[in-house]
This record gives C-alpha cells, sequence and structure tokens, in this order.
C-alpha cells in the first residue's frame, strides 16, 4: 500500500450486531481508515443488493470485513435474507480472484463449545477475534496492521550468500564446536570444549603460512582470506558472553596462545631463521582480531571484561625466533605492516589513503550490526585513549611504535569515542570505574589526568591529531553532574 494512501474497508454484518459494528466503524475512522457502511452510506428508496453488490465487488475496496456471529453464520449458510445475498456475491469474489486476503472474517461470537461463529465458505480463512474484552484490543491492532499492510513480523529482505560458502576450506569443525558450546549446560564441558575449540581454530590459522611469501599483493592477499575465519571467532564471542565463566582470562588466554602459536617458527619447522614478513598476516589478523574483540566488549559494555584484557601482562615472543617469553601490554598486538602500507599500497587505487589496511578493515570487513565501520574506527581510538590511564608498563626492548597504541583508524570516526563527554555525570563514572580499576571519581580524574592529547600522535601528512580522553572531557567536568 502506497504510504499516502487511505485505505478503504466494507462492513458485511447482520443488523444484530450494531452494538459491535457502529463502535468498530467509528473507531477505524478515528485511525484514519475510510469505511463504508450502510448505516452511514444508503438512503431511502436505494437498492440494497445494489449497494452491497458494489462494495463487495468495488477494486476501490481494500478491505471486507465480515462480522460473524450465530445469526449471520446460520443466515449465510442457509442463503436467508440481506446476508445469504451477500454471501452469494461475496463467494465466488473469494474463489475466483487472486486477491483473497481482501475479505477478512471478524469472529463477534463464540458457540456453547467456545468454537468460533463462521459461515461454512469462512471455516478455512485465518479470521481476527473480536468477540470479548480480552482478545479486542490484540484483535484490534491485528486487523488495524492488516488494513495498512503494516505486519507485526515482517520478513526480512533478502541477504546475499555466506561468503563461506566460496572458501575453499573447511571450517566444519571449528563451527561444530561453536554450537556444541552453545548446547552444552555443563560448565566443566563447556570449558573443555572451548579448548578444543582454541587448538582447532590455530589448526585452520596455520593455512595462511607460507615461508616463501615475499610478493607483497601475495601478503595483503592472504590478509583478506583470514575474513571468513575472522567472522567464526565472532561468532565465538557470541556465544561464550552468554556463559557463566570467567570471559576476561579467557580472552587473555586466547590472544596470548594466538600470538605466540602463530608467529613462531618452531609451529611450522625447525628452521632457524626467517624473513621480515614472513608473519605479517598473522600479526595483521591478530591486530584486526583485537580490535574487533574491543568492539564487541564495548557494544555490550562490558567494561569489567575490557580492564581486564587491556590491563593484562601478556607473556610474549620478542620475535618468531624466540623461544622465551617476554613481558608485554595489549599494544604488542598492535602492527604496522611496512610490506603492505609502504611496498602495496602505492601499486593500488588506494595509494593516496592514510592506510590501507585500516580502509579495508573498516569499510570492507564490516559484519553488523556489531562490527560497522564507525565502531571499528572507535574500538581502534579507544585503544589508544585509555593506555596511559590504565598505567601500563612498558618493555623497554620494544621501539616506541611498538609500545603505544597508534590508533590506525582513527580517521574514520565520525562520532569519537562516546563513552567520556557522559564521565560528565556521577553516575556514569560509576561505570566506568571499573574499566579504569578505581573505585572513586578522585581516583577516576587522577587516571585521566594522564590521557592529554599527543600533537604527534598523528599520521604525518593528516592534519588532524588522534584525540585523547581530555580533548573530550575538562577533568574538572569529571562527576561534575548527578
Amino acid at each position: 500500500m502506497q504510504e499516502d494512501k487511505i485505505p478503504k474497508i466494507f462492513i458485511s454484518y447482520s443488523w444484530s450486531r450494531d452494538d459491535i459494528v457502529l463502535p468498530l466503524a467509528e473507531r477505524l475512522v478515528s485511525h484514519g481508515v475510510e469505511v463504508v457502511l450502510d448505516k452511514w452510506e444508503l438512503k431511502d428508496g436505494q437498492d440494497k443488493y445494489a449497494f452491497m453488490e458494489q462494495c463487495v465487488t468495488d477494486p476501490n475496496i481494500d478491505r471486507v470485513l465480515i462480522i460473524c456471529d450465530k445469526l449471520y453464520t446460520e443466515k449465510a449458510n442457509n442463503r436467508e435474507g440481506g446476508v445469504g445475498d451477500e454471501t452469494v456475491i461475496i463467494s465466488p469474489e473469494m474463489y475466483g480472484h487472486e486477491k483473497q486476503e481482501k475479505f477478512i472474517p471478524i469472529v463477534a461470537e463464540h458457540d456453547e463449545n467456545d468454537e468460533p461463529y463462521l459461515p461454512a465458505y469462512l471455516k478455512t480463512r485465518i479470521y481476527i477475534d473480536l468477540s470479548n474484552d480480552t482478545e479486542f484490543e490484540v484483535g484490534y491492532e491485528k486487523l488495524l496492521r492488516n488494513i495498512y499492510e503494516k505486519p507485526l513480523f515482517k520478513k526480512p529482505k533478502l541477504g546475499s550468500k555466506p561468503e563461506w560458502l566460496e572458501d575453499e576450506t573447511n571450517y566444519f569443525l571449528i563451527r561444530d564446536l561453536i554450537k556444541q558450546i552453545k548446547g552444552a549446560f555443563n560448565k566443566r564441558k563447556q570449558e573443555i570444549l572451548i579448548q578444543k575449540f582454541i587448538a582447532q581454530y590455530i589448526e585452520n590459522m596455520k593455512q595462511y603460512y607460507n615461508k616463501n611469501i615475499k610478493d607483497a599483493r601475495e601478503v595483503f592477499n592472504k590478509f583478506i582470506e583470514t575474513k571468513v575465519i575472522r567472522d567464526v571467532f565472532l561468532d565465538f564471542l557470541d556465544v561464550i558472553i552468554e556463559l557463566d565463566i570467567e570471559i576476561g582470562d579467557l580472552l587473555c588466554n586466547i590472544f596470548e596462545t594466538f600470538y605466540n602459536t602463530l608467529i613462531y617458527t618452531k609451529t611450522y619447522s625447525n628452521s632457524s631463521s626467517c624473513k621480515d614478513y614472513e608473519f605479517d598476516v598473522y600479526k595483521c589478523y591478530i591486530w584486526e582480531l583485537f580490535i574487533c574483540t574491543v568492539t564487541f566488549l564495548r557494544y555490550y559494555k562490558e567494561y569489567g571484561i575490557l580492564n581486564c584484557i587491556l590491563s593484562n601482562t601478556y607473556f610474549l615472543r620478542f620475535t618468531p625466533l624466540d623461544d622465551e617469553l617476554t613481558a608485554a601490554n595489549y599494544s604488542k598486538f598492535r602492527h604496522y605492516s611496512r610490506i603492505i602500507e609502504e611496498y602495496y599500497k602505492p601499486t593500488t587505487e588506494k595509494k593516496n589513503k592514510y592506510t590501507l589496511l585500516g580502509d579495508v578493515i573498516c569499510h570492507e570487513r564490516e559484519k553488523k550490526p556489531i562490527y560497522t565501520t564507525e565502531t571499528l574506527a572507535q574500538a581502534d581510538l579507544f585503544l589508544h585513549q585509555v593506555f596511559n590511564a590504565l598505567n601500563l608498563k612498558v618493555n623497554e626492548r620494544y621501539y616506541f611504535y611498538n609500545s603505544r597504541w597508534f590508533p590506525t583508524c582513527y580517521i574514520y570516526t565520525e562520532e569519537g569515542v562516546t563513552e567520556w563527554i557522559k564521565m560528565k555525570s556521577k553516575r556514569y563514572c560509576e561505570k566506568m570505574f571499573v574499566l579504569f580499576g578505581v573505585s572513586n571519581v578522585s581516583d577516576l580524574k587522577q587516571a585521566i589526568a594522564n590521557c592529554a592529547t599527543n600533537k604527534d600522535i598523528r599520521y604525518s601528512d593528516c592534519y588532524y591529531t588522534a584525540p585523547s580522553i581530555l580533548s573530550c572531557i575538562k577533568l574538572e567536568e569529571i562527576g561534575s553532574m548527578n
């Protein structure tokens, strides 16, 4: 139905039910429905039969409401009186035309067995029940939605074919383990299945390793291929968030295990050497996955879990050749791919972009409704903004760019991180206590005091510096309102 079209209906009934018909007609009119009713339209001397036939067959009438009670049903079945005449007209119209939804039975009365009174020719029709006060409001809404063609339950728009169908790799095992985790009600069984999932996930990830990789295009294309398995992990997050387990500790363990296993020469061979870009696909992947995980936790406002994974000390291999593990903070998961940004990007149509990987992650790897251009860019910026507030230890072995979180995608956020401006409210500050590991507004301010803008945190040819928390809210404004 066109949005500006006024719906028009005709009501067929026996005069014994004026008590229902007139109030119903008046209410429909008040809700913008043009109602054709014999009591309103027929004048002295007019042919009642011709009027009924005209209304039933009129293509401008969108719906014919048939008010069914005991008397109407008996007259319709016996073809008696005006009701019988209407029945003779309606029956062939209902079964002779494709648009059968034009005729709507309205039940106004039930028999002694609580069965609705319906004429024989309407027995198989789905009806609307307006027979009592309990059913009336629910039924009336259904009727109004039907007339305006605004159903309560709408068939979703046809989506696109899942990307994983085009992937030659069989992810059945990890997808099946997610289903098993979701269906397991025993906590111990859940934990065992999660460990199986992690192990199998790593096995699937090993396919992206190529010791002889050297071409920048190949590195980039390998990263593009990881979207399917990345989405499997995001489905895994959807399941574990509902479990009664320590999600924060689990995620810390997962990222530590992924990093130490996938970015390690001995995982694949006994070689004592590796090329600079041999593990670039995995570094890019883990960086993106960490951003996605933060996006997910911000979406559900799981600030306690965020504090856990951001304040955690990770023990990671300093290089892919190291057996020994070195203490690190989450910035170790941030990666700048020289081979993609400096060697491959200049050969592409996106050569003038600030970042090829950031652009691809935000614009070509969305998974709605949670993972959008805006929320992914916000999460990346968020990881930069909270870093100094968490008082994290910076390992002296790391270069500067690998000991902080540079927000690669900050240029793609239009809204910015939304949490900070809300910290003017004392009540909202309490939600932030758990994120920053503090217990009062004074300590919160002390933590945020370290989060000033650093003009060096920007792209070299970009005017805009990555905003800090204190560029969103002044220190004295924190907790200044109820």
